[in-house]
């Protein structure tokens, strides 16, 4: 029986599939499209080799949001290949907003299944900063959406695969080290991970590092903790990253961008499967899918004067937006 649905499956989503053609910039090809239940809008997804492209507007109309997106870098949720029910999506961030669209049919499982019309279904979730601000379900006969091939193909055609327990895609150029980075420490009695004190470093400058290395970078400046405390601190303001000093030492350090990272290769940008796979596993207390990760400095001298943490925390695009270094003092 599961022989004879194939030849059905591939008729029925190229049929679907190409409905959506005319809503496709010149050269895209649709991966879903729909019609909004209630309202006279409409929101296509296409796509080519490089491209990913959203839009929402009046149907037949101009559209009201339009989007686009490298698709090496998209976020797209392939079909599980569970269920009855087989969805995927593609979700399309705008500072912060995000716009996930899916669309979807039941599959058949039986002759008597395979002569009823196909349930065909779709959905537009739009979320600002993680709310949830509208839930938008399609006209079902609308629906287009052409499984298989298309935007996963591109992905894994350059080197990226499907991290199941994350969420998130993962580049094949993400390479662990030889070593596990993970360590156990044994401080208070406990066991948690930690990192070795190498990797408490950006860009070649570490934590705990005397002022006096770091005079090519420029001159810190007094400002106010930025952490609440009310205190007055130095800070090196750099391109991209932060550096505080306390007694002429580095005792914390921040970045935001890509271009500063640690010597394993953690950085701004990298999703969150990269992160799991840099460090070979997830640190202790936290999972696949939390929105930030810390862990601290191995050690195992009780109350050490340099018992540093890192702070990994993710945005809504489930990528790396910030890396913190932090003292106990901080």
């Amino acid at each position: 029986m599961k022989q004879n649905l194939v030849p059905y499956l591939v008729s029925c989503c190229a049929l679907i599939g190409n409905m959506a053609q005319a809503g496709c910039p010149a050269g895209q090809e649709p991966f879903t499209s729909c019609q909004i239940e209630g309202r006279n809008t409409e929101v296509f997804v296409c796509f080519d080799e490089q491209v990913a492209t959203y839009s929402y507007g009046p149907v037949g109309g101009t559209p009201d949001l339009f989007l686009s997106e490298p698709v090496e870098h998209v976020d797209y949720e392939p079909w599980s290949g569970l269920g009855k029910a087989i969805s995927e999506s593609v979700t399309f961030y705008n500072g912060d907003f995000a716009y996930d669209v899916g669309g979807g049919f039941d599959r058949p499982f039986s002759e008597e299944e395979m002569q009823k019309p196909i349930r065909r279904f779709g959905w537009v979730e739009v979320t600002q900063s993680g709310e949830i601000a509208a839930s938008l379900e399609c006209v079902p006969e609308t629906v287009s959406y052409g499984f298989g091939g298309g935007i996963h193909d591109i992905k894994v055609a350059a080197g990226q695969s499907w991290d199941s327990a994350s969420f998130t895609w993962v580049s094949d150029s993400i390479v662990p080290p030889i070593t596990p980075l993970l360590l156990e420490s044994h401080l208070y009695q406990t066991v948690e991970d930690c990192l070795p004190v190498s990797e408490f470093s950006l860009n070649g400058v570490s934590m705990g590092s005397p002022l006096d290395t770091l005079g090519k970078l420029g001159s810190p400046e007094t400002v106010t903790d930025p952490f609440g405390s009310g205190e007055l601190i130095d800070r090196m303001v750099l391109v991209g990253a932060n550096i505080d000093i306390l007694q002429d030492k580095v005792y914390g350090m921040s970045t935001t961008s890509p271009s500063w990272h640690t010597p394993s290769g953690l950085r701004v940008g990298l999703t969150r499967g990269e992160v799991i796979r840099i460090l070979e596993r997830v640190p202790s207390g936290h999972s696949a899918t939390s929105d930030r990760y810390y862990t601290h400095v191995c050690s195992d001298v009780p109350d050490a004067e340099d018992e540093w943490g890192i702070l990994i925390e993710f945005g809504q695009d489930k990528r790396v937006s910030s890396i913190s270094f932090v003292s106990p003092s901080y």
